[in-house]
Order: structure tokens, then sequence, then C-alpha cells
């Protein structure tokens, strides 16, 4: 069986793509506009500001991380108009500001990959497991800024002179930098918040 022919594998490749970025290009009926987003950790839905005419769209895809030919992933959403909240909070904290007038919450309709694979959204809607201990995980993270600048150069190979760490997964860490966010992936997954503090620690006793 071929890697995209297995769903499982197919929606662990197009979560893992969706946490990798937070921009792309928002397509409401082919119209492109550049977009950042991020992942509500408490629904795994998107946020993201938008123009106001958005809403009148009919199909509205967000090409991950931009639209070209070999995008990795289309994302069908069903968006909604939300008000300032604990979720737009964190997309500040991610991107420091609002770049678009009209806040917005995208639901997962589905997620197609470039290879064919279709992931299912409320499969892909799935909270971060480790939603309630991103606070203390990037503060754990952030207590340290040379040793997270440390940790970036080893694992996202990215020299970033003033780290933030802003969020916090399974799979890994965000940390805004200067130019942007920047993923940093765990080496190996983490089963729950206990392990992934102990990876903090080791990575950031093995940097100092």
């Amino acid at each position: 069986m071929s890697h995209e022919s297995d769903p499982k594998q197919t929606l662990e490749r197009a979560l893992t793509l969706l946490r990798s970025h937070t921009t792309g290009t928002l397509l409401r009926d082919g119209t492109p506009y550049d977009s950042r987003y991020i992942i509500d950790p408490g629904d795994g839905s998107l946020i993201m500001t938008v123009d106001r005419d958005v809403f009148g769209g009919d199909d509205i895809v967000l090409a991950v991380p931009e639209d070209r030919f070999d995008t990795p992933m289309r994302v069908n959403l069903m968006i909604d108009e939300i008000e300032e909240c604990h979720a737009t909070d964190r997309f500040l904290a991610y991107h420091t500001q609002q770049d678009r007038p009209v806040w917005a919450r995208g639901k997962i309709g589905f997620a197609k990959s470039d290879s064919g694979g279709v992931a299912d959204g409320d499969a892909l809607m799935a909270p971060n497991p480790l939603s309630e201990s991103i606070g203390p995980l990037c503060k754990r993270l952030n207590s340290e800024p040379k040793a997270l600048r440390g940790v970036c150069k080893l694992l996202a190979h990215v020299d970033i002179e003033h780290p933030v760490a802003v969020g916090v997964d399974d799979e890994g860490c965000d940390v805004r930098a200067e130019f942007g966010v920047v993923r940093v992936q765990w080496p190996s997954r983490v089963a729950d918040a206990d392990t992934c503090e102990q990876v903090i620690a080791s990575l950031i006793g093995g940097v100092i």
C-alpha cells in the first residue's frame, strides 16, 4: 500500500503540513488573498483575518503554504465571522497584528494533498492534546532565550536573534521570529505534557 493510499498516514501528513505553516493563499472562488492563520488548540479550526468580501464566496480554499502548481495541500473551508476572543489573542501572539479587517474562523471540510490523498475535516480538526499546558510549556521554553535560540538552530536550522515560543503541540513548537513564525519539530512525537516538559528540559540542557 502506498503512503498516500493509507487514510491514517494521509491524515497525519495533512495535520503535520497544517501545523508546519502559518501562512497560505486564501482563494475565494479562485480570487487569491495572502493569508495568515493559526490553529485553535481548542477545536482544531483555523483562526485568520479576512476581507469582508470573502464571506460571499461559494468556494473557499486555503492553499498551504501558497497557491502554486505544486502546492502540498489545499484545505476546503467554511468561514464564519467571529468576535475578539482568546483565539484571536493567540493569533496576535503569533503574528503581532490584525492584518485584515475581519476576524474569521475556518472550519475544515476536507484537505487534499498534492498526491491526491484526502483527509476528512472532522478528523483533521482534532483538539491539541497539550492545549491545557501550552502556557507553562511556552514559559519554560522562553525562560532560557539563548537556549531556545540554540534549539531553533539545532532542530529547525534557523538562527533567530530574539525567539519567542508561542505554541506547543505533540509534534513540535511554534517560535515567533523577527521575520515570521518558525516551526520546530520535536525529535519524536510526545505523548503528553509531562513528556513534552522532559523533552524541552533535555533540549535546553543539551544546548546550554
